[in-house]
């Protein structure tokens, strides 16, 4: 079981997957799907937004967004797959490593205060600080080898394709990685 230190780092691809949710499109972004599609009409619920709330019973799942797309979303797109497709395949994700642990799994697991303040800003303050570079991640490998195993090769990888982002690359240094939920140890 991994320390309490650690906790927080288990949200790393959570918290990942909103740190662009609320930004806005990237001018070089690929065209998005049809926003009249029903892979990605879906709305928030107005009650849901602000509290960060589940999705209510019966939301349909939506289809993750392709290459490049989710910088095109609105931010009511992005709220709706968040809450949908997105939790459950974290929720999981999450169990499949420590079910009793992450039996649920809630937005204010990843985003913290961001769900109180209905920013959903990512990374976040309140999860685990690590380290950059070679030497700190050696040392979190030394000493939770598990947890780092988790996030680097089951995590990080299927938070990026849920997000239609490109994985980290160790050789470009490029791609979601663990500093999308993270914040760096200065």
């Amino acid at each position: 079981m991994p320390s309490l230190r650690n906790e927080s780092l288990l949200l790393l691809a959570i918290a990942a997957a909103a740190t662009t949710s609320c930004a806005s499109p990237r001018q070089d972004a690929p065209a998005a799907r049809d926003p009249a599609s029903p892979a990605v009409a879906a709305s928030p619920p107005a009650a849901a937004s602000p509290a960060g709330a589940a999705p209510p019973a019966g939301a349909m799942p939506i289809a993750p967004p392709g290459p490049g797309e989710w910088a095109t979303w609105s931010r009511a797109q992005k709220f709706a797959y968040m809450s949908t497709t997105f939790i459950t395949e974290e929720r999981k994700l999450f169990a499949s490593w420590e079910p009793f642990r992450f039996h649920t799994l809630e937005c204010q697991d990843c985003h913290g205060p961001g769900v109180r303040d209905g920013s959903f800003r990512m990374p976040n303050p309140d999860l685990t600080k690590l380290y950059p570079g070679a030497d700190g991640f050696k040392e979190l490998k030394a000493h939770e080898p598990e947890l780092f195993d988790f996030m680097q090769k089951r995590l990080v990888p299927e938070t990026a394709r849920l997000l239609g982002v490109p994985d980290f690359s160790f050789k470009t240094h490029t791609g979601f990685s663990c500093y999308e939920c993270h914040v760096r140890n200065p």
